[in-house]
């Protein structure tokens, strides 16, 4: 598995690779459904003018903060496979439990106590990866699975032999240490601790 990560990485490298447990969180944030346009065009420029607004809405949230303050994109499959059940994108920030949930804005709970369901709420344990180098190669998705720093955080954690709850409490997150604006240059990936 080493090698493979290696051969992944071509253009970009792993800056720093840990594991976290957060305690209780809740994910705010909205939908990227609500960006969708017939042209990539369109949906560039819906998305940043949204983000803005979400932007603004979390900042007054501020009281709030969970301790991971960045920008995320959050992805998950409510707790059934790939070929079950589409993937659902969420734009916003991970903050306190029960935190208020703006008008507009949707939510996905993070509890500590496993739920003896599939999906909802999700568990707060995660690999987070950092990464530098070509930005193009980070967020290259050709022959990959879920693009190269999903794929190369993936790899390293099954290299490690640590689990990851797929499907039941599968997820997964590009994060924007530099805010909406800038690339993601990090990935959060959901596993067993």
């Amino acid at each position: 598995m080493p090698d493979t990560v290696k051969r992944q990485q071509a253009g970009f490298k792993v800056d720093n690779f840990d594991y976290k447990q957060m305690p209780a969180m809740r994910f705010i944030g909205v939908d990227d459904r609500l960006f969708h346009s017939d042209t990539d065009e369109e949906y560039h420029e819906k998305k940043k003018a949204g983000l803005k607004n979400v932007v603004s809405t979390l900042h007054a949230l501020t009281s709030y903060k969970s301790g991971f303050d960045h920008d995320v994109l959050l992805g998950h499959h409510y707790g059934r496979g790939v070929d079950v059940e589409p993937w659902h994108g969420l734009w916003g920030r991970f903050m306190e439990a029960d935190t208020p949930v703006p008008e507009g804005f949707m939510h996905v709970d993070f509890t500590s106590e496993y739920a003896d369901k599939p999906g909802l709420p999700y568990l707060p344990k995660f690999a987070f990866a950092t990464f530098s180098g070509d930005i193009d190669a980070m967020h290259d998705d050709e022959g990959t699975d879920g693009g190269r720093m999903y794929d190369v955080t993936r790899n390293i954690i099954l290299g490690q032999g640590v689990g990851i709850p797929y499907p039941d409490k599968y997820w997964m997150a590009e994060v924007f240490l530099d805010g909406f604006d800038k690339p993601s240059t990090a990935y959060m990936f959901s596993v067993v601790l």
